[in-house]
């Protein structure tokens, strides 16, 4: 298998990485049709497990075994999205090609965002109820429903990087100051982490003890690595959006990025978000205790494209590294034994 593969031909909503003892394998959602497919690191075939349509599929939430989704869908060809529980049931029968069809039901339509559990049975929403983001932590099928939060954010970006931790920050733009926050599941109890820095994203990793954030910095940006224990700030010797790192959850201290071999004059992050201006990265490691770098791939080497890589992944033995090019929207892994 090659190092770096292209698994979808059609841009997807929505993928859940996992691993078996021999691999590692990846299902993901059709943001067409709805349909789920199913791929692993040994073999080059991609297999349709479910042909259920639902289309115009933008997003797509699944729990840690690709059984059970969250979708979120333009309806009717309207601008007005729903949010929709399904599960993938088995057919009953082994003549049809595909072995699941997908049901469910609808969910409320208050929901404004989405993250999955790091256990991956739960999820956290972020809700606008009367004008204010009300957060909630439920089921996917939202059978079991708990308020964690209410205050008066609605245009928010959120994170769950360990199980008694919530992450909830203003929207990131140049022209206006950003706010993270992180939320005790237990209690509710909000923590301020960083607050009043313009064009701020963070990812706070695993064990809750670092931010890994970027900010805006002239019409470029930085990436700096917070220390939330003691307050301490160190620069990163290369220099992406925060959007586009993910924290390592077997090696705490890690971080996997991927990084623009060129950032051009913009403002960040707005122009990025608005596909105003685009990137050709590189994928980076760092450990955040040693402050060492390595290379890990040049994907427009190793692709010939010119992939700007965002909704990064890991699969849980960390064998592989997923992402969804942001340009097409198709998704790619790369292999981290090479």
């Amino acid at each position: 298998m090659p190092k770096l593969r292209q698994i979808s031909s059609a841009p997807v909503a929505g993928y859940i990485a996992s691993s078996t003892a021999s691999s590692s394998v990846v299902r993901f959602v059709d943001r067409g049709t709805g349909h789920v497919y199913e791929a692993n690191n040994i073999s080059e075939s991609i297999t349709k497990i479910s042909n259920t349509t639902l289309p115009k599929i933008y997003e797509a939430y699944s729990n840690k075994n690709g059984t059970n989704f969250l979708f979120r869908y333009l309806k009717n060809d309207s601008d007005i999205v729903s949010n929709f529980y399904a599960e993938l049931r088995k057919t009953g029968t082994s003549t049809t090609e595909t072995p699941f069809e997908i049901k469910g039901k609808f969910l409320s339509p208050d929901i404004k965002q989405v993250v999955v559990s790091p256990t991956g049975d739960k999820v956290f929403t972020w809700n606008i109820e009367s004008g204010d983001g009300v957060g909630y932590i439920s089921s996917f099928d939202e059978k079991t429903k708990i308020k964690v939060s209410n205050i008066p954010f609605t245009q928010v970006n959120i994170d769950w990087p360990e199980n008694n931790t919530l992450i909830v920050s203003t929207k990131p733009s140049a022209i206006a100051s950003s706010y993270v926050y992180s939320i005790d599941t237990k209690n509710g109890v909000y923590k301020s982490l960083i607050s009043g820095i313009k064009g701020l994203s963070a990812k706070v990793s695993h064990d809750g003890l670092n931010i890994l954030n970027s900010f805006k910095n002239n019409d470029s940006v930085i990436t700096s690595i917070l220390n939330i224990k003691n307050g301490s700030s160190q620069e990163v010797i290369f220099r992406t959006l925060a959007d586009k790192c993910i924290w390592s959850n077997i090696k705490k201290d890690d971080v996997f990025c991927a990084v623009p071999t060129e950032i051009p004059d913009a403002v960040y992050p707005d122009d990025w978000y608005m596909g105003k201006v685009s990137f050709i990265d590189q994928i980076w490691h760092l450990n955040t205790t040693t402050g060492e770098v390595r290379l890990l791939a040049n994907l427009l080497q190793l692709s010939n494209k010119a992939i700007d890589a965002t909704d990064l992944s890991l699969d849980p033995k960390e064998n592989t590294l997923y992402f969804i090019n942001k340009e097409d929207l198709n998704l790619w892994a790369l292999d981290l034994n090479q």
